[in-house]
């Protein structure tokens, strides 16, 4: 509650000093404010706390979102963002991973609205009853701490057992007992097929069930060929979601080749956009994307590859208690700050780029 009181003061002492209107104006000249969202949701949590948190948002907090953005700034499509046609400032939508709860709750919305979007899929889920990975990494220790007496300990056992770098086993044990800081640190250090490994070791070591499941299933090809024929962006997302910075660079390739071939094949998409999972990329990186035929790439941070600036578009990743007010209800002046960037102008990007 302090939190949000100290933030929402601030974030009305910089509207009232228009401040944040003069770093928007400043920011987004030529770089566009672009938005990340993930699932759209009518109840929030509705897998028992299994579920990643900070990834939902109700379709009421998101329609205050796209009103506001609506009143401050031009909305264009995640590929046409080259374009600059007037001297308003640009913005573009975009939601990752490919959740069909976007087609449910989200689609509707942009639809009523006249609001383009981009929609970062993974194409290896689509189709199938499969959730991302990093999902099911979650799930897991959450089910796991759950049952474990003693949470670092039994998870450092686990993480031998799947035959991790010991420096990365050693270390786990400061995160382990907070499910979600563990499965991001994880996620940060360790390549898919380790990942994968951690994941068996845990599905033997508790049962969570299915139903957790349900509200994380991916779209159906059918539904994003509706949204296509609608005018929404389809980009890609990588084929499953590893980081990529963890990964060898064939495999950095073909997550970004394959997928961009499949969008062509099932769609007829020349996909031109790529959100790079977890936001994580290095110049080598870069380059695959690029090879892999892609204009726009878009992260989760400030940081630009000088070479390929278009390829490393930041955007502000937003959810549910994003811009609310101590009462929990939607601030504008708290979306302002979001837009400028107030918030993290004393903050330095900690990833290795």
């Amino acid at each position: 509650m302090l939190r949000a009181f100290v933030k929402n003061v601030t974030a009305h002492a910089v509207s009232w000093a228009g401040l944040d209107e003069m770093a928007r104006a400043g920011l987004y000249r030529e770089v566009p404010f672009v938005l990340s969202y993930h699932r759209v949701v009518e109840r929030l949590d509705g897998s028992d706390g299994l579920a990643l948190p900070a990834m939902e948002i109700s379709v009421a907090m998101l329609e205050g979102h796209l009103d506001w953005l609506g009143k401050h700034y031009r909305i264009v499509s995640p590929d046409d963002l080259a374009t600059n046609n007037d001297s308003r400032p640009r913005a573009a939508v975009t939601f990752d991973d490919g959740y069909s709860d976007i087609y449910h709750h989200a689609f509707p919305l942009l639809k009523r609205k006249g609001i383009p979007a981009g929609i970062f899929v993974l194409t290896d889920l689509l189709g199938s009853s499969e959730v991302p990975m990093h999902e099911r990494l979650h799930a897991l220790l959450v089910g796991a701490s759950r049952q474990w007496t003693s949470i670092p300990d039994e998870l450092t056992d686990l993480l031998r057992r799947a035959n991790v770098e010991s420096s990365v086993e050693e270390r786990a044990h400061k995160v382990a007992p907070h499910p979600f800081s563990a499965t991001r640190f994880l996620l940060d250090r360790l390549p898919q097929a380790d990942l994968q490994r951690v994941i068996d070791c845990l599905e033997v070591a508790c049962d969570i069930g299915e139903a957790w499941r349900l509200p994380l299933q991916p779209l159906s090809w059918e539904m994003l060929a509706e949204m296509r024929d609608s005018g929404m962006t389809i980009g890609s997302h990588s084929r499953s979601h590893p980081f990529l910075t963890n990964e060898s660079e064939e495999r950095v390739f073909e997550e970004a080749a394959i997928s961009r071939r499949e969008l062509r094949r099932r769609l007829g998409v020349d996909a031109a956009c790529f959100a790079y999972p977890g936001g994580g990329f290095n110049p080598s990186v870069v380059q695959a994307v690029a090879n892999a035929g892609y204009r726009y790439g878009f992260t989760v941070c400030r940081h630009r590859d000088p070479q390929y600036p278009l390829l490393t578009i930041p955007r502000t990743a937003l959810w549910e208690q994003s811009c609310l007010d101590p009462f929990g209800r939607f601030s504008p002046a708290i979306m302002s700050c979001q837009a400028s960037g107030a918030f993290n102008l004393l903050s330095r990007c900690t990833r290795a780029h």
